[in-house]
């Protein structure tokens, strides 16, 4: 039975003229605002004007095209409408890029402007600006040329034609990216600035608005999805250059929500600099009277000028220059002690926090004075900009406090304490600067008036009960990218049977992982060196949002060299994550326990790579060979995968997270060679015990994922080689066991095993279980030996790791980033793999024996940090603990304190 298809064109038609009225009102509103009251003239105003006359075009374009047809199917169509409808259509797809390329832009513009403060947002604006344009333009001229002769898209001229839906859609990702990217830029500034409570309610009701925004964008999807499905079904094959049945009634919708987008993208703009305006007819919609300020100031020992901004009453009296002058005079409140103020030259360098938002020039901070309600002519005459114009004032310095005001010395713990004071000696000897972390990456103290947050411990004084919850917080992160590696191996083999790409292409696809060797060299490294663990965790969840986001157009496209790109962007972005985040799981509190952290955490990882596949099979893929269908749910999946990864940027982003200079570092790892009583240049086979540590560890690694790549990549063919028929998912089982091979060993430290005994058991077991599998006669034997090895194989990379990281002080995050490298160059195994099975074809345990002989070599690294007393002493954890005396366990701090200065002597400089 056919489906009836009702007419969608008078419901576009009244939401295109609504919108657009409402739009042409908000920016009326502005331009009276801007140069009626302040009487003043920025580019954003003309930008905004040109993405309003390009909004009424558009709008004007579908309303007539409803008249003629847009929004009826084919049959209702008549003959005398073609024209006009193409032509309306035409116009639409020209008009809809400049008109958001327009808004974009004037966003922006009073982004930079208000960021004069702030370099790096500065920077962040005009780089989001040039991606808006070069996107726009691009895609202008592709809508232009949309057919070959052009005017074969808006007459009945023959020609050939792209899919313009199937482009509609491929263009989604960069316009949700940049949505997302206008929205969230002013966010860290935002939520640090003190306001009226009626005008943050404005602001962050603004803002939600342009969330709203990107919600448009994906109804969009919907509604353009839908018409490349009705596509499909007529002809499974269809290329990008054909022209779907019933366009213009699919499409309708989609038109509609396109001029939606637009307007409030341009009322959003305009909302931002209405404040003149306000002020000057309805004040008291911002502020409420100075009586009811008066009541909630301090009555008693608060100087008056420290709620004002400066020493006038109208602000533009004075130039900006003048900002900070009458600073010098501000005596502090009785309430805070005169110990706690200090003088900014006087801060250390230790003490000096920078960042990309931090401000070029400090030049003081003081509370500003809440404007009186001023009634009738004189009312804006005050007022600048609007909402964001304090944005354009240079935040005041940060004043360190000393510790001893509030909390002395003697309150700290006894780990606490003991680094504390080996770190101050070794900033004093080194007159290192600290890494640019901490306080300046995130926003003061307040949040928006409603969080306050807590002042932050370094990573490496944490106590075991205080590193749980960065420890669980952290983790969330191997959670993630266990479920992508996960579904991007399962969908791997779908897209194998979807496109019909040969094995080899699909090794090549697996190579993607090639990104760890180029993430971390040239992203990860820098951004962990120079601003810390959680600039690294928001740069790499980014970037792994943009490689999520990416996969739109590659399956609508259904491009190869598209897949790879957008595997090989989020493989990326997985890299930068993975070097912050294993080594903050093992510096992240008590030394001893750093493999029992990183096994727990790591099994978060073998959870998600458990339960992707299942999911992706029961969800996603509808049977054993993939269709068009599961192709769009894929899509969605990834969607969601992105926006959840944009989430999660902004929740690290607020959360209170400990960082570790390179200081704290120095200090951590010289407590342990004072208490295994090592000289931080020892050496063993006459190689020095860090270096040779970290190059054997860092060879290992290589070995290792090397096996782990081909496991998982051949795991089919090796079930094959065995000759067995399961009845179950033979590989869910073996990560599963996989996981809990983690969590074991995570214990088996936890309770003072040590590491060197956990990692050699578990490569011994590995070699024995895979040379087992390899020469035992087909059937259940071999199956039971590779599930068991699945057990010795999983605790092998976290532990290995965190040992690496063991004595390497300042140079821990440059040996986490060689480390994870090695992911990125095992990937050469499998294609070894892959290359020797076409070799010997009949050899079906061809994987196998290589996994075997690997295994063999990797028993080696255990060996011989086990023979010698020195590399014993060097990876083993209880020379992480504090020593302690007789008399009643305590810490003797004297004699340690001086013993551990007396050892700094000996060390060399550098």
């Amino acid at each position: 039975m056919a489906v009836i298809l009702a007419d969608r064109g008078p419901t576009v038609f009244v939401v295109t003229l609504a919108i657009i009225i409402v739009a042409t009102v908000f920016l009326v509103l502005r331009l009276v605002s801007k140069w009626g009251v302040t009487r003043k003239a920025n580019a954003d105003d003309y930008a905004v004007i040109i993405g309003w006359v390009f909004a009424v075009g558009l709008s004007v374009s579908i309303m007539i095209g409803t008249h003629v047809g847009l929004g009826a199917p084919d049959s209702e169509i008549k003959p005398e409408w073609v024209t006009p409808l193409k032509q309306c259509v035409y116009a639409f797809t020209v008009l809809y890029n400049p008109a958001i390329m327009a808004t974009k832009t004037a966003i922006l513009i009073l982004y930079y402007r208000f960021f004069s403060a702030y370099l790096f947002l500065r920077y962040a604006s005009l780089f989001l600006m040039a991606i808006v344009n070069i996107a726009g333009v691009v895609l202008t001229f592709l809508y232009i040329f949309q057919c070959r002769p052009v005017e074969a898209a808006f007459s009945t001229t023959e020609g050939t034609c792209i899919d313009i839906i199937a482009v509609y859609l491929s263009s989604t990702p960069i316009n949700i990216l940049t949505d997302l990217a206008i929205l969230l830029l002013p966010l860290p500034v935002l939520t640090s600035l003190r306001m009226q409570f009626r005008e943050k309610v404005i602001l962050v009701a603004t803002f939600i608005v342009g969330g709203f925004v990107t919600i448009v964008d994906i109804v969009r999807i919907v509604y353009l999805q839908d018409a490349l499905r009705e596509e499909l079904l007529v002809d499974p094959l269809a290329s990008i250059t054909s022209r779907p049945p019933d366009f213009t009634y699919y499409a309708s919708f989609s038109l509609m929500w396109s001029a939606v987008e637009v307007s409030v993208g341009i009322m959003c703009c305009c909302v931002l600099v209405l404040k003149p305006l306000v002020m000057r007819v309805m004040p008291r919609l911002l502020y409420e009277p100075r009586a009811s300020i008066d009541r909630h100031r301090p009555s008693s020992g608060t100087p008056e000028s420290l709620f004002r901004s400066d020493g006038s009453k109208n602000p533009r009296s004075r130039s900006r220059s003048d900002d900070s002058s009458h600073l010098d005079n501000i005596s502090p409140p009785q309430w805070i002690p005169q110990s706690a103020t200090i003088p900014t030259a006087e801060l250390r360098p230790t003490e000096s926090r920078i960042s990309p938002l931090s401000p070029r020039q400090p030049n003081g901070s003081v509370l500003p004075e809440p404007p009186a309600i001023v009634e009738g002519d004189d009312a804006g005459e005050d007022e600048t900009l609007g909402f964001l114009e304090m944005l354009e004032n240079d935040p005041g310095p940060r004043v360190s406090i000393p510790s001893d005001t509030f909390s002395p010395l003697l309150h700290i713990p006894a780990r606490r304490r003991s680094t504390m004071q080996h770190s101050a000696g070794g900033s004093e000897r080194r007159n290192t600067v600290q890494t640019h972390t901490d306080d300046s990456q995130a926003p003061t103290q307040t949040f928006f008036d409603f969080v306050q947050v807590k002042s932050r411990v370094p990573l490496t004084q944490l106590s075991a009960k205080e590193a749980w919850w960065p420890t669980l917080f952290v983790s969330t992160l191997f959670f993630l990218w266990g479920f992508a590696a996960g579904l991007i191996g399962s969908l791997s083999a779908q897209l194998q049977s979807l496109l019909g790409y040969p094995p080899s292409r699909t090794i090549t696809i697996h190579a993607a992982i090639s990104a760890y060797f180029f993430g971390p060299l040239l992203v990860g490294y820098w951004v962990l060196k120079l601003y810390g663990f959680k600039a690294t965790f928001m740069t790499g969840l980014v970037i792994f949002a943009t490689g999520a986001m990416s996969f739109w157009p590659t399956s609508v496209l259904r491009s190869y060299a598209g897949y790879f790109i957008s595997n090989f962007i989020v493989f990326l972005g997985l890299s930068c994550l993975e070097v912050a985040a294993d080594p903050y799981i093992a510096l992240a509190g008590p030394g001893e326990l750093s493999e029992a952290r990183l096994n727990f955490a790591q099994g978060f990882y073998g959870i998600a790579y458990v339960v992707s596949p299942i999911i992706a099979d029961a969800a996603l893929f509808s049977g054993p060979g993939a269709g068009q269908a599961d192709l769009f749910r894929v899509q969605w999946y990834y969607l969601a995968v992105a926006l959840f990864a944009v989430c999660l940027t902004i929740v690290f982003y607020y959360v209170p997270l400990s960082e570790a200079g390179d200081d704290d570092l120095d200090s951590m790892a010289l407590q342990r060679f004072y208490n295994a009583s090592l000289d931080p240049g020892v050496k063993a086979f006459g190689i020095r015990a860090r270096y040779l540590v970290l190059w054997s560890g860092v060879v290992s690694m290589w070995t290792y994922v090397g096996i782990q790549g081909i496991i998982d990549y051949f795991w089919t063919d090796i079930i094959r080689g065995i000759n067995v028929h399961t009845g179950f998912d033979s590989l869910s089982v073996a990560r599963a066991i996989f996981t809990f091979g983690r969590l074991v060993a995570a214990g088996l430290c936890f309770v003072g095993i040590p590491p060197r005994i956990v990692i050699g058991v578990c490569i011994v077991g590995a070699f024995i279980t895979s040379l087992l599998a390899l020469v035992l006669p087909s059937g259940n034997g071999p199956l039971a030996m590779l599930l068991l090895y699945h057990f010795f194989e999983g605790p092998v990379f976290p532990t290995l790791f965190a040992m690496i990281m063991r004595g390497q002080g300042r140079h821990t995050k440059f040996a986490a980033t060689a480390t994870i490298m090695t992911i990125g160059v095992g990937t050469i195994w499998p294609t070894i793999v892959y290359g020797f099975e076409r070799l010997h074809p009949t050899d079906a345990r061809a994987a196998l024996l290589i996994i075997t002989i690997l295994f063999g070599l990797l028993t080696i690294w255990p060996t011989m940090i086990s023979s010698r007393r020195v590399l014993r002493r060097w990876v083993d954890p209880k020379w992480s603990k504090p020593k302690v005396t007789a008399n009643h366990g305590a810490p003797n701090e004297a004699r340690n304190t001086t013993a551990l200065n007396s050892h700094l002597e000996t060390v060399p400089e550098g």
